[in-house]
Formats: C-alpha cells, structure tokens, sequence
C-alpha cells in the first residue's frame, strides 16, 4: 500500500506541478503566475453561465417545492455529473492509462498493476472533481440554503461530491482496459485502438438508444399521476440514466432520518463494488494492454518498378503539406478520437435522445417555431450547434502543437508560411464540412426544413465554420504547445482547445442573440448570418496574414 501512495503522490506532483521544490525558482513562481492568471480569466468568462444555471435551480425550487418535488434539483446535478464523468471518461482512460508518456517506464518498476492503475484512476479521479465543481456544487448548495436543512446534511452533501465520479468512471473504465487489451494482438495497433475506443463510445450510444427506448410515454395521464404525486417520483424518473444515483438523492432529501443513510450506505455499496470491479479488471488485464503498446511493425517487400516511379513523381507542396494534415489526424489516435471523431459523433450524441422521444410521441420544445416566423430561429440554432462542434474539435487551436519539437522542420521546407498556414486551415475546412453536413441533415429528421433551405443551412454552415477555425490558427499562433513528451499533452493539456470552445460558444451565442431578437425569418436569418460570417472571415483572415505570419516566423521549438 505504501507503494500506491508513493506512486500517486508523484503523479499528482507532476501532473498538478506543486512541488514546493519548484516554487522556490523565481521562474517556476513567474509560470505559476501565469497558470493562476489564466485560471482567473477562465472563471471570469465563465461567471455568467454559472449564475444562469444558479438562478435556474432556484427558480425550479421554487416551483417544485409546492409539489413536494424540490429534490429534483439534486437529482438534475448528480445525474448531469455522471453523464460527463461517463462520456468522456472513456476517453480520459484510454489517455491516463495507455497513451501517457510514463506508462510503460513504470513497468520497470516493482508496481502491482492494480497499484499503477489505481494510482492513474486517483489521479483521473482529481481532474472530474475540478470537472463536477460546477456543476454539482451549485444544487447542493441551492437547496440547502433554500431547505434550511441541518449539518447532518452537508456532511452527506460533501461525502456525495467526492463518490458521484466514481461509479460511473469505474463503468467507463472497465470496458476500456478489456478492449484495450487485445488492441496490442493487432500488427496494426493504432487502426486497433481506434476501433477499440470506437466500439467503447458504439457501447454508449447502445446503451443511450436502449435506454430512451425504454422509457415510458411521458404523455400518459397514469405516468404523470405517478410522477407528480409520488415525493420522489421525479426524481427517481430524473434517475434512470444512473440508477445509482437516486440513492444518494434519497439520502440528501432524507437526511435527518435513518432511510437517508441507509440510502447513503447503498450509494456507498455500490460505488466501492464499481471501484473494487474496475481495479480487478485492471489488475487482470491492464499490464497485459499495456505492455508492447508504443512498439510499432513494418511490412517487408520488394520494391517494384511501379513504385520507384511513383516515388519518382512530384507533388505540389501545397497538397503535400494539405495531405500531412490530413494523415496525422487520421492515423493518430488521440488527435483521431477527439478532433474527427469529435465531428461525426457530436451530432449524433445531441440529437439521439430528441429522435427517440419524438417517435415515442414526445412533443419537441422547439414545435412552436415551425412556422414561417420561428424557421430562422431554428436554422441559427442549428448553426450555433454547428460552430461549437467546429470549435470543440480544436483542429486549427492544436495544428502548431502538433508539431512539437519538429517545428523547426517548418523553416526548411520549400512551402512559404502562408501556405502552410492555409493548408493547415483547409485540412481542418475538410473535416468541418463533414461534421456540418452530419448535423444538418441529422436535424432534418426532427425539423422539416425542406429540400431547399436545408442545402441552403449547409451553406451557411460552411461559410460559418470559416471564421471558428481562423480564431483557432490564431490562437495557435498566439501560444502553440511545443514542448510535450506525447500527443495526450499537445491535446489534453492545451489551454488553446478550451479557448476555441469559449469562442465558438461566444459567436454562437451572438447569431442567436441577433436572430432570436432581430430577424426571425429564414431569408433574414439567413442573410444576417452570411454577411456576419464573411465579414469576421475576412478580418480574421486579414489578421493572420498579417500579425500571425509575423508571429509564426518568431515561434521557437
């Protein structure tokens, strides 16, 4: 045990960099500085949307208390905190446990492979806190004040932040480290991991569509009876996803009464069972996975005339450098599973549940704006949806990262910096044209736009990702990532990936302000759209090939 300690505080030194040893270096404390600095920045800018999602949990409390329903607020946080935790812990386990930079140098070590594993879940475990803070913290909080409630429940309060992550990232790692133990029988590995990771995420989906599919019609007058008037009804409804979950809701609402902490030793219960299953699981197969997974093999042959003259041939930088984009992003799987990937699954993930719940008879919120009137509010809804998507795959805020300490390579090859800029840009126009076709024709089966405005949408989409991936090349530009040990770091740890969401949240939330405000019909919606589109294209375009080619002739490896 003594080892899993040693070994997890040494992780958390690295990971967090808080060495006291460290600090002690004017330089270090200037990084720390900067690292403070722009968490403040962060928080800032993310003020607003805390305060929204405040204000929602109290005004639902106030409508829910009369009914006896007010602890639906808490079911609302655990729940959304465990899809999180779930979805992208799938991801983060495949990045912690296999892609790290120190994962196979601990083999060496005299380490139990449930101590590294475990140590690696801990270390996970921290980032989803800082992941569950704002989302979870608040309803407690909200009700809590709003129910005068006693100590008691705060002790159960605080004791249900630090275990909600647990169950379902112990879910989300244990068909990973099963998956990925047979991805190293493959001679082709990283085609291997990716399937791996995708037949992870198909799991999910699966598990989604059942899910919903099961449900029960929400409109039946003997549901809603049983909903409303039961004092936990909507919160076991709100509960289905992870029913684990209703316990420890039922041990906050039931605080001062033996049931609440016999509903707490139950969450407890089976929070440990996950815990206990996935470091099994770990301790059975992980080495097992681990082991070989950076090594690569090459096929051996005999060069045939056809392909000396192939190599004989020439290609135009400019494409050259276009399909190098292209094939680090497909043939690595980090940059693989969250910047492509990110554009076909996103429209799939958002629209699923709606899809599922209008076949079961479900009325849709947005049935209201199917009229001439309300057709421009939708189509800036869906292009907002399309920018963040865009945004959230960080293609162009990554693509100078990416090159780590081989950008030095940039400076000798015979293609100027505008274009490698420009292929750079376009390699990442490709893969955002994808993702906005997807999502258009994917909200096609929910909203009836018609033949016209929904090529007319794919459009404006286009035109629209335009100016999100020109943010991100500067951005890049502005403080690339080039000192990392693996290509997790250049990703995960980029504060540029977080920034380009920011921004596309921000200009997405602008086309909806103005339309939602000024122009509700498709043509003006559609108009405004292109025109603010273009105009930012324009500046931001301007802007690189200005300031940014500067820029990116002064960047050093």
């Amino acid at each position: 045990m003594f080892r899993f300690w040693a070994l997890l505080k040494i992780l958390l030194i690295n990971y967090f960099g808080i060495s006291l040893i460290q600090l002690k270096n004017p330089a270090n404390r200037r990084d720390y500085l900067k690292k403070t600095g722009l968490g403040i920045i962060i928080m800032v800018a993310l003020a607003p949307t805390i305060f929204l999602y405040i204000r929602m949990l109290i005004q639902g409390f106030d409508v829910l208390a009369p009914l006896g329903q007010e602890g639906s607020i808490l079911s609302l946080g655990v729940v959304l905190v465990s899809a999180l935790v779930f979805f992208f812990g799938v991801f983060y386990v495949v990045s912690f446990f296999y892609f790290a930079a120190d994962a196979e140098s601990l083999l060496a070590l005299p380490l139990r492979a449930w101590q590294v594993l475990g140590a690696r879940f801990c270390l996970l475990l921290c980032y989803e806190y800082l992941t569950a803070l704002p989302f979870l913290l608040p309803p407690l909080i909200v009700y809590g004040v709003k129910a005068g409630v006693g100590p008691v429940y705060w002790i159960i309060a605080g004791l249900g932040f630090f275990l909600v992550p647990v169950l379902p990232l112990s879910l989300a790692a244990i068909p990973t480290i099963v998956v990925m133990r047979f991805a190293n029988l493959s001679r082709r590995k990283d085609l291997f991991k990716i399937v791996g990771s995708l037949f992870v995420i198909a799991l999910v989906i699966a598990y989604q569509f059942l899910f919903q599919n099961a449900a029960p019609n929400s409109m039946d007058p003997d549901f809603l009876r049983q909903l409303f008037t039961a004092r936990t009804g909507l919160m076991n409804y709100m509960s289905r996803v992870f029913p684990s979950t209703r316990y420890l809701g039922l041990a906050l609402v039931n605080w001062s009464s033996i049931s609440g902490w016999l509903s707490l030793l139950t969450f407890i219960g089976i929070s440990l069972l996950a815990l206990v299953l996935a470091w099994v699981t770990g301790e059975k197969l992980y080495y097992k996975g681990l082991i070989g997974s950076s090594e690569t093999t090459a096929r051996h042959r005999a060069l045939s005339q056809e392909d000396y003259k192939r190599l004989e041939q020439s290609t135009p930088a400019q494409l050259a450098y276009f399909m190098k984009e292209v094939r680090i992003l497909l043939r690595t799987p980090t940059y693989f599973m969250n910047s492509v990937m990110t554009n076909l699954l996103a429209p799939v993930l958002v629209l699923l549940p709606f899809y599922i719940q209008s076949h079961n008879g479900v009325a849709m919120p947005w049935n209201s704006l199917i009229n001439p009137s309300g057709q421009g509010i939708l189509m800036a809804i869906v292009i907002a949806i399309v920018l963040f998507i865009v945004g959230s795959n960080a293609m162009t805020a990554t693509s100078i990262s990416r090159e780590g300490k081989e950008f030095y390579i940039s400076r000798f090859i015979p293609l100027s910096y505008q274009g490698q800029i420009n292929a750079k840009m376009f390699s990442a126009f490709v893969f955002g044209i994808s993702g906005t076709i997807l999502m258009v024709l994917a909200s096609t089966l929910l909203i009836p736009f018609g033949p016209a405005w929904t090529a007319i949408l794919i459009g404006v989409g286009m035109v629209g990702i335009i100016p999100i991936i020109e943010a991100g090349m500067l951005l890049d530009i502005l403080r690339p990532k080039l000192e990392w040990e693996n290509e997790q770091q250049a990703f995960k740890q980029n504060l540029n990936v977080m920034f380009s969401m920011l921004l596309s949240m921000l200009m997405a939330g602008l086309v909806i302000y103005f339309v939602v405000g000024y122009f509700h019909t498709a043509l003006q919606a559609t108009l405004f759209m292109l025109c603010f589109f273009t105009i930012t294209a324009v500046l931001l375009y301007y802007l690189i090939m200005s300031w940014g080619i500067r820029r990116y002739q002064k960047l050093e490896p």
